[in-house]
């Protein structure tokens, strides 16, 4: 016989994807602000490599 879907087994499922969806938010988030640090860096170095 087939499993029925529960109110317990249709929260697992909205649950994973939105905390999927979550994680991917915070993910981009990370990787823009590692590329912000980055080029902040990277500006700096030029700014004392022309000065010197």
């Amino acid at each position: 016989m087939k499993k029925r879907a529960t109110i317990n087994n249709r929260n697992k499922v909205s649950n994973t994807s939105r905390r999927r969806q979550l994680l991917k938010r915070v993910h981009s988030k990370v990787i823009s602000r590692r590329q912000q640090y980055q080029m902040t860096e990277l500006t700096q170095e030029w700014a004392t490599a022309i000065t010197n």
